[in-house]
């Protein structure tokens, strides 16, 4: 410990040194001060041009899954319309073939009673209006034979317009995807 001065001079003295210290500690840090202020105002404009990219990158992800989401919403859609689009297809085609094979089978009817007819050369009422009736049926499974044809060119051109879209095109790398876990999967 230092023993403490003696008069009052000296304590003025004392005084002196250490005001003058401090003022000298003072412009120092006031140096300091001006050497750091551009640094801080050069710090704080890469922050605020760091937040903004932070916001603008946040922005352009969020867009992004709100695009693939809806991407996945139009892609498992297309599927559901893919599956049920063939579904039909099927049912219409299986509805074609039996409407086909009862048409052949009353065209063969129809023959074998044309035949009967020549060989008898008299008909009554009654086997005239069983051909009548018979023809009947023919007409109807032909004109239903026919409209089913329809359905399916119908569903077929459905069928090509869905897969010749863009969303279908577009979403082409999600389907592969699928099939390559599904047929990894044992």
């Amino acid at each position: 410990m230092n023993p403490a001065p003696a008069t009052p001079d000296e304590h003025i003295r004392l005084l002196r040194q250490q005001l003058i210290l401090a003022q000298v500690r003072i412009m120092e840090l006031e140096d300091m001060r001006d050497e750091l202020n551009p640094r801080v105002a050069d710090l704080e404009k890469l922050l605020a041009d760091a937040q903004r990219l932070a916001d603008r990158k946040s922005g352009e992800a969020a867009h992004l899954e709100s695009v693939r989401t809806e991407l996945q919403t139009q892609y498992d859609h297309l599927r559901h319309m893919q599956h049920v689009t063939n579904q039909a297809l099927e049912e219409t085609r299986t509805e074609l073939q039996t409407a086909n094979n009862r048409a052949n089978l009353l065209q063969d009817e129809i023959a074998q009673l044309q035949l009967l007819i020549a060989q008898q050369a008299g008909l009554n009422r009654e086997q005239q209006d069983e051909l009548g009736q018979l023809q009947a049926r023919l007409a109807a499974t032909v004109a239903e034979s026919a409209a089913r044809l329809a359905r399916l060119q119908e569903l077929d051109a459905e069928q090509r317009a869905m897969k010749t879209s863009r969303s279908w095109r577009w979403t082409a790398w999600l389907r592969s995807l699928e099939r390559a876990f599904t047929s990894r999967r044992p």
